[in-house]
């Protein structure tokens, strides 16, 4: 009785023990076979948060950069854009902007044709980030809050 105890036992640590490498296993070829959503191939990437300016690719995963090596391969990779030849970049800040584009043509700056809808112009050029350098002031303000874009 004591003996088929302890196999019983012993029987019981080895499926634990298969049980548990399988679990690991499991986990560990998941992250090695994650799907990217989007591979970036052969763009020159300058990030010079990361001191990084070079040719290389950049995985994208649920919506955020999962990796950034020279050569990433694309079997895991849903959709793949080639970019050889172009710059890859975080996004570009201009410091001074004028975006109170308006329709007054005696305006200049504010209100008027002078200054630029920042939709139109910042993003299609890689920018993400505008500050407007005073367009808007204590005179037009309240038409500036209306305006329509």
């Amino acid at each position: 009785m004591v003996k088929s105890g302890i196999h019983s036992l012993r029987f019981l640590l080895i499926c634990t023990s298969v049980l548990v490498l399988l679990f690991f296993k499991g986990s560990v070829a998941t992250v090695e076979g994650q799907t990217i959503d989007i591979l970036l191939k052969g763009g020159h990437v300058i990030d010079p948060k990361n001191s990084i300016d070079d040719r290389m690719d950049i995985a994208i995963a649920d919506g955020k950069i999962a990796q950034v090596a020279k050569e990433i391969p694309v079997k895991n990779a849903k959709r793949v854009v080639d970019v050889t030849g172009l710059y890859v970049t975080p996004g570009l800040i201009d410091m001074h902007v004028h975006a109170f584009h308006g329709t007054d043509p005696a305006s200049y700056i504010a209100d008027g044709w002078d200054a630029l809808p920042p939709d139109g112009f910042t993003f299609r050029a890689g920018v993400t980030t505008v500050v407007d350098a005073g367009s808007a002031g204590w005179r037009n303000f309240r038409t500036f809050k209306k305006a329509d874009y």
